[in-house]
């Protein structure tokens, strides 16, 4: 199969030709019709995460067809449609034509009317966005800052925000604050702008914010903020960008994200993408070629919405059932 890979240590990742692997006991086998760009990819692949294990493929997010079982397996069968997180270890990833997947994972079929492309955005993104505003706990009527909101969860997180009834207040750049105000945010502030963040926010809600999500993981960013919340104010970091012994100094709740995604979750996600609930803010689709682009972009903290590998042409098919 071919794969986005790299081989060795100090070899660049290039697109190369790997056996294809076979599915052991309570595995399957996805045939993918395209992957998802995330940035834990760039730094899995450069060894922030571990120590890489050769041949190391990135890519957690996937969609396409099964293509195989193992042993033990009954909840799928081949030719089902599926979309998660396909794969059964860091290093054997979605950026190739053929991946496996814990059968028992955060794997779903694909609900109708969604095509690929589609559902190979949603697994981190998407799940992310939705465990966040779990665990912001924020009522209707609550007033939710959103810092890092041009990107992939950010865009999700909007939307589900929004639809609970929760104002949004969106870090974003000029150009992407019409983007933003279309999923739903009800202010954006331009966090490129001399004046301070947090000033800019109080000329919009003099009394502050309910709550904070922080997906950017910058500390010299989001320290400042942290005086716009009352104290039992909410904070959520999947950036890993607050130490919990500063929340709890200040009176605040939260910390580092560390809810783990669940195929519940993924399969409401996807019945909310099909019923027109919330859409999924595609950036571009690249090839499997130029995903050695996308590896590189996806720690850069400049990707926007979210970015798609197409792998084959399977893309071009929406789900009938």
């Amino acid at each position: 199969m071919k794969a986005v890979a790299l081989t060795e240590t100090g070899v660049p990742a290039r697109v190369t030709e790997l056996s294809t692997p076979n599915p052991g006991a309570g595995e399957i086998r996805v045939r993918l019709a395209a992957a998802g760009v995330n940035p834990v990819d760039g730094k899995a692949a450069s060894g922030l995460l571990g120590e890489l294990q050769y041949p190391f493929v990135p890519g957690t997010d996937g969609a396409g067809t099964v293509d195989a079982v193992g042993d033990g397996v009954t909840k799928f069968a081949q030719g089902d449609p599926v979309f998660g997180r396909l794969t059964v270890a860091m290093g054997r990833g979605t950026y190739a034509e053929y991946t496996l997947a814990p059968a028992a994972g955060t794997v779903a079929r694909i609900p109708a009317g969604i095509d690929f492309v589609t559902a190979a955005a949603l697994p981190v993104a998407g799940v992310t966005a939705m465990g966040v505003l779990e665990d912001l706990n924020l009522s209707e009527g609550g007033v939710l800052l959103v810092v890092g909101a041009t990107g992939g969860v950010g865009s999700f997180l909007t939307q589900l925000a929004a639809r609970r009834g929760v104002e949004v207040i969106a870090t974003a750049a000029p150009e992407f604050a019409q983007r933003m105000r279309d999923l739903g945010a009800a202010h954006t502030v331009n966090h490129h702008s001399p004046e301070p963040l947090a000033d800019l926010v109080r000329s919009i809600r003099p009394r502050g914010v309910d709550a904070l999500a922080d997906l950017v993981g910058d500390p010299g960013v989001l320290a400042p903020l942290l005086g716009l919340l009352p104290r039992g104010g909410s904070v959520i970091s999947p950036a890993k960008g607050i130490e919990q012994a500063t929340l709890e100094k200040q009176g605040l709740t939260g910390g580092r994200y560390k809810r783990q995604p669940t195929a519940q979750m993924l399969e409401r996600l996807g019945e909310m993408v099909a019923a027109g609930e919330i859409r999924v803010p595609l950036e571009r689709t690249l090839s499997l070629t130029d995903g050695l682009t996308a590896l590189a972009e996806s720690t850069s903290g400049h990707l926007h919405g979210k970015t798609i590998i197409v792998i084959a042409d399977l893309h071009k098919i929406t789900i009938d059932s």
